[in-house]
């Protein structure tokens, strides 16, 4: 067996995913929130490019979320077959 999938390991690369996940997900919030508000300089008009620019991070942020939920999912079936 390899140091990388002791218990110990397999519990600290959980550990360190959930954290990223949950980093991620307090990104994704707040770009979600900032989607409606304006800047101080606006006349109340979103730019195209900046609403773009919005929407594209957010579906890239959730795209980076799912695969880390996938390796989750990998890294605890390692441990749970670990005993």
């Amino acid at each position: 067996m390899t140091d990388e999938n002791t218990p110990e390991n397999l519990r600290q690369k959980l550990a360190d995913l959930d954290a990223e996940i949950a980093e991620l997900r307090r990104l994704d919030g707040d770009a979600q929130a900032r989607r409606g508000e304006d800047g101080d300089q606006s006349e109340g008009i979103i730019e195209n490019e900046e609403l773009a620019t919005e929407l594209t991070g957010i579906a890239e942020n959730e795209a980076v979320i799912d695969v880390l939920l996938e390796r989750r999912d990998r890294v605890e079936a390692q441990l749970r077959a670990l005993g």
